[in-house]
């Protein structure tokens, strides 16, 4: 699946990522990624997004939890899996190898 349900979800894990503050602050963004996580439950093998989809999950589990040490660590985990996507893509299109 590589349509609007991952797009969605690319635009809410990155959201998160640049929110700074713990589950009240970002409670929203969390809200949105939950969401997007239903939409899209599963990256395909091999997708670049993959890492970031996995953290993702994290981050809602945590929040489920309640747990704010959990968060806060998934939380930051997700937000080197977005730079590290983001990376690649600006490279691909530098080169201009951009789908």
């Amino acid at each position: 699946m590589n349509g609007p349900e991952r797009a969605t979800f690319v635009i809410a894990a990155t959201s998160l990522a640049l929110r700074k503050g713990g589950m009240t602050i970002c409670s929203d963004s969390i809200q949105m990624l939950s969401e997007a996580l239903v939409a899209y439950p599963m990256a395909l093998p091999g997708d670049e997004i993959g890492p970031a989809h996995g953290r993702a999950c994290e981050v809602i589990s945590a929040r489920r939890a309640d747990d704010e040490a959990a968060f806060g660590a998934a939380k930051y985990a997700l937000e080197l899996e977005m730079s590290a996507f983001w990376s690649l893509r600006a490279m691909a299109y530098s080169k201009g190898n951009a789908r």
